[in-house]
């Protein structure tokens, strides 16, 4: 063959030995689990099968070693209560190469619930113990190949579809325009959400020049106008802030009363921290938020929905808290008789319907607990098991996922996440003072984000 065709065969023998060398190269696996037991349990069926293997107790090692190594497939071990799939394998993105690391949860017994909310937060396959060695090697070689195609592919797909969602948007975009005005002035650009209450839109006042952007808020019904005026009252009560969005105006359309507001351009707190912020990046989003919820605090008002979700961090780095549909003034009472909130985010007497400003305590030292260890305080896809856990559990201390906190940023934690609201801060404004207190340089500098 290499007398006829000199250049075949060296293509031949160069494809076979790259082929060989493949076949050499071990194959890299990380195991998540904050279980040095479950770890070495899944690792040794691994070792007898060539494959070089990772151990992870948290996402920040998570995080770092699917960055450094090649991984071609995550090992997750669920069941326990402070392990959110949906966080862990979200932040397991290789931005890269727009390419997920597949990642398959391992079970200590098979529960419905936990691997639908596997499935659902995007693992593509799970097994429960007593694993099958063999079995679970066959899946991750599927898995890995799947990905590898996937990579190929990546670039060639994304032009492709960066046309036709621009196409869509500009269909999408013509279904919305300008026959249906608001106050004969703002037309609705983009909806930005919808709930009970009704809907959230991006609109632009087009009788400027050039048109300014703003967000509409727009009830179902006119048997709503209530809430959307509490809102608007709100929000002037809180105007001069730098966290809070700006109240435009408030129009009547159609028997409707819609708040016009600010729109603030960023990206929410939650996308954000897709990636692992610094510990100077925590500090200048936590104490921006801390000031906002102090402020309102100041003058009895208790937001009751903090969240990742409702924070909008703008690109020179300073944030807005927003969202106030389920503020409440507090007036001459000190706790409202009304269930409402965000869970995980939601404190125990919030759950029993007595939110008061220890509740916007609450939820910071869950926001901080996040920024911090990139876990969740309480976490379960089953709602009312979260309740459970969130009424009845003691947090894990947050220095079991962070192992770099300094203890007196995790006793300002623990102590806003106590389960009896006179054992926490009083308000936001007393957890502003212990925290500057004791790091008088804490968030002193704002600090862009992205």
């Amino acid at each position: 063959m290499s007398n006829e065709n000199p250049s075949f065969n060296f293509l031949y023998w160069h494809l076979k030995l790259n082929g060989m060398k493949q076949r050499q190269e071990k194959r890299v696996v990380l195991i998540i689990d904050n279980d040095r037991d479950g770890a070495a349990k899944l690792k040794n069926l691994l070792d007898e099968n060539a494959y070089q293997v990772y151990t992870a107790g948290t996402l920040k090692e998570a995080r770092r070693l699917a960055e450094e190594k090649s991984v071609i497939v995550a090992l997750l071990a669920m069941g326990r209560s402070d392990l959110d799939p949906e966080w862990i394998i979200k932040n397991l993105k290789r931005t890269k190469d727009d390419v997920q690391i597949p990642v398959i949860v391992i079970l200590e017994s098979f529960v419905e619930d936990l691997v639908a909310s596997a499935l659902k937060a995007g693992a593509v396959d799970y097994l429960a113990w007593p694993v099958d060695s063999q079995e679970l090697v066959r899946r991750m070689g599927l898995y890995a190949r799947l990905k590898a195609d996937h990579r190929s592919v990546a670039h060639r797909r994304k032009g492709y579809l960066k046309g036709l969602l621009s196409r869509l948007s500009e269909e999408v975009h013509s279904l919305f325009n300008a026959t249906d005005l608001l106050g004969q002035r703002y037309e609705k650009v983009d909806r930005l959400g919808i709930g009970s209450f009704g809907e959230v839109w991006k609109v632009r006042d087009i009788k400027k020049d050039p048109p300014d952007s703003y967000v509409a808020k727009i009830p179902l019904n006119k048997k709503l106008n209530a809430k959307i005026e509490k809102e608007a009252r709100i929000l002037k009560n809180l105007a001069g802030h730098a966290g809070v969005p700006e109240i435009h105006e408030v129009i009547e359309e159609k028997n409707k009363i819609i708040l016009i507001q600010e729109f603030v351009f960023g990206k929410t707190l939650f996308e954000v921290i897709e990636r692992e912020l610094e510990e100077t990046e925590v500090e200048s989003v936590m104490i921006q938020l801390i000031h906002v919820v102090a402020h309102a605090h100041d003058i009895g008002i208790i937001h009751r929905d903090i969240k990742p979700g409702n924070i909008i961090v703008k690109p020179d780095g300073t944030i807005k808290l927003l969202d106030y549909g389920a503020a409440k003034e507090l007036k001459d009472k000190e706790i409202s008789n009304t269930v409402t909130g965000s869970r995980p985010f939601m404190s125990p007497e919030q759950i029993m319907g007595k939110s008061q400003r220890r509740s916007d305590v609450w939820a910071l030292g869950v926001v901080m607990y996040v920024l911090y260890t990139g876990m969740f305080p309480f976490y379960h896809d089953v709602e009312k098991v979260l309740m459970d856990m969130i009424l009845e559990v003691p947090p894990s201390p947050p220095s079991k996922f962070n192992q770099e906190l300094d203890p007196e940023i995790e006793r300002i934690i623990l102590k806003c996440l106590q389960k009896k609201p006179e054992n926490r801060y009083p308000d936001a404004r007393a957890l502003q003072n212990d925290i500057t207190g004791s790091f008088p340089n804490y968030g002193k500098n704002i600090l862009p984000l992205y």
